[in-house]
């Protein structure tokens, strides 16, 4: 399998005879298995999925070719131990994921030794395959189609948490998997917390809502946002709604192969300052996504990653202004060569709701 190869490849460049991996969203990627309970043991000829009873039948349906499954009634993390005793080599582990009391346990049986490591699968997963990117895309038009059913279903009244759990009830019922991550609906000065939780807030004429919400598809997650007003809206709401989507538009038409995450960031931030707004953008511009809904790269200003060809990432500028509220616009694209593909569809027009 390419992936067990190409990981291969970076083990024996790090000079490591053999690696555990912990990470459920590394074990995914590398194994194909999608259980929730798993440890991965590999070297530069095996590759052993260690899992419980529980996952005995779907793990032997789900993992690729070149992996083998191992159904141990201990957990996952003290069975692969056993693989680690009987192994005299430099053995990598993922830094970010093993606690450190699960490392010390490992480390006393050792054999070899234990080299900590990081991003090690995450730095393949970032660059997406046809398969994978043709996931996202799904995912995307899911969360597309999830928006467009939504709109007709909005009216003054509502509670964000209400708004919340429909966009919940669609998502499972359009994709058939959970959301990927906690849905976000903030409405009125709620929409200047970029990461609000849905409350008991009445949506009111006049309110901006930020609604932020993704599919997952086979494993495979979409991130899109939109933000719609209660109502008609002021002048100055036009005027905040419209910097965003033409700083979004000045991103996408800029982002290509080859930039950096800060360059990247620069193209919405500077057309955002340029307007006034820049102390009301405080986040990145955008983040990696697959089998997480946040992955590598980063779009942000002090990020150096270069975006590579076949990445997908969220473009997502947005002004927030304490006390009046905020907009936020997302997109999901795939970087190309000559530029971006945008896997998102949804209108961008400010739309009017209940008027």
């Amino acid at each position: 399998m390419h992936r067990l190869a190409q990981f291969r490849g970076r083990m024996a460049a790090t000079d490591l005879d053999g690696f555990i991996i912990t990470d459920i969203f590394n074990i995914r990627y590398l194994s194909g298995f999608s259980g929730s309970t798993a440890s991965m043991f590999i070297t530069s000829e095996d590759a052993v999925l260690i899992t419980d009873f529980r996952y005995d039948e779907q793990a032997h349906a789900e993992v690729y070719e070149g992996v083998e499954v191992k159904i141990d009634k201990r957990d996952a993390l003290t069975a692969v131990g056993d693989f680690v005793d009987a192994f005299a080599g430099r053995v990598g582990f993922e830094a970010g994921s093993l606690a450190f009391a699960s490392y010390e346990k490992m480390n006393a049986r050792a054999d070899g030794d234990l080299i900590a490591v990081e991003g090690m699968a995450e730095k393949l997963r970032a660059i997406k395959d046809g398969e994978e990117i043709a996931r996202i895309a799904e995912a995307a038009k899911i969360t597309d189609r999830v928006f467009e059913l939504l709109v007709g279903e909005l009216h003054p009244g509502m509670t964000e948490i209400e708004v919340a759990a429909r966009i919940d009830y669609l998502l499972m019922t359009e994709a058939g998997d959970f959301p990927a991550f906690r849905t976000i609906v903030a409405s009125g000065p709620r929409a200047a917390l970029p990461h609000a939780h849905p409350s008991r807030r009445p949506i009111e004429r006049g309110d901006f809502v930020t609604m932020d919400f993704g599919a997952v598809w086979e494993g495979y997650c979409g991130d899109m946002t939109r933000t719609v007003v209660f109502g008609e809206p002021t002048d100055e709401q036009v005027e905040i709604y419209e910097t965003v989507v033409d700083a979004q538009k000045a991103a996408l038409d800029g982002i290509r192969a080859g930039m950096t995450g800060k360059e990247a960031d620069a193209l919405a931030r500077d057309y955002i300052s340029a307007r006034g707004h820049g102390e009301h953008f405080g986040h990145g511009l955008g983040h990696g996504l697959g089998l997480e809904v946040h992955e590598g790269p980063r779009l942000a200003a002090k990020n150096e990653d270069v975006l590579l060809p076949g990445m997908v990432v969220t473009v997502e500028p947005g002004i927030y202004i304490p006390g009046w509220g905020g907009v936020r616009v997302e997109d999901d694209v795939v970087v190309e060569e000559g530029g971006v593909r945008n896997l998102t569809s949804s209108v961008k027009d400010l739309l009017k709701i209940g008027v």
